[in-house]
């Protein structure tokens, strides 16, 4: 059984730095804008809120594939280079905001944890006739068991796989709307 290791050296991540840069500035604004949201405005951070702090990223993702097409591209990118380049930059940015909830919570202050349970009880009790009407009564009922539960990994997790799923939506428009093929030239001579 033959085992293969790749190894990158810093040439083969000098690559990506404009999007490792910009992922890590999105997570690191967008933890900043958490706690905002939560001990200035008294808002739960991880409810709709949050969706407020989409901007950022929208446009961090935006200038650092452009940067990366530049550079790395010389100033062409496929829509698959830029899809992959959007992916890192999401993972990038989802995984350090994430991880940034967790520790945050873990060791400064994981009130939020319990104001989240609180607003969410809240927010299925206002919903509750339109819930059941969509899902039914059954699940309405598991879902008011099951939020009390909610730990401090969860909701790190939960965040984590919503900016990734976002960021692949964004990295798809990003691919198409910076996307521009190379060239391909004919060697043939035409006489």
């Amino acid at each position: 059984m033959n085992v293969t290791f790749v190894v990158l050296n810093w040439t083969d991540m000098n690559r990506y730095v404009s999007l490792l840069n910009g992922g890590s500035l999105a997570g690191a604004l967008t933890f900043t804008l958490f706690l905002i949201y939560y001990y200035a405005l008294g808002m739960n951070p991880l409810g709709g809120i949050k969706f407020l702090s989409i901007i950022f990223p929208i446009v961090l993702m935006y200038f650092s594939i452009k940067r990366y097409k530049r550079v790395e591209g010389e100033g062409f990118l496929t829509f698959g280079q830029g899809f992959m380049a959007g992916l890192i930059f999401s993972f990038i940015y989802g995984s350090l905001n994430a991880m940034l909830i967790y520790v945050y919570g873990l060791s400064i202050d994981g009130g939020f944890v319990d104001f989240f349970v609180q607003d969410s009880l809240e927010k299925l009790g206002e919903i509750k006739v339109q819930w059941i009407q969509f899902f039914g009564e059954d699940t309405y009922r598991e879902m008011l068991s099951k939020t009390p539960n909610v730990d401090l990994g969860d909701l790190a997790w939960s965040d984590f796989q919503s900016k990734l799923f976002g960021g692949l939506i964004l990295s798809l428009i990003m691919a198409v709307i910076l996307r521009q093929n190379p060239p391909v030239f004919n060697d043939q001579e035409h006489a």
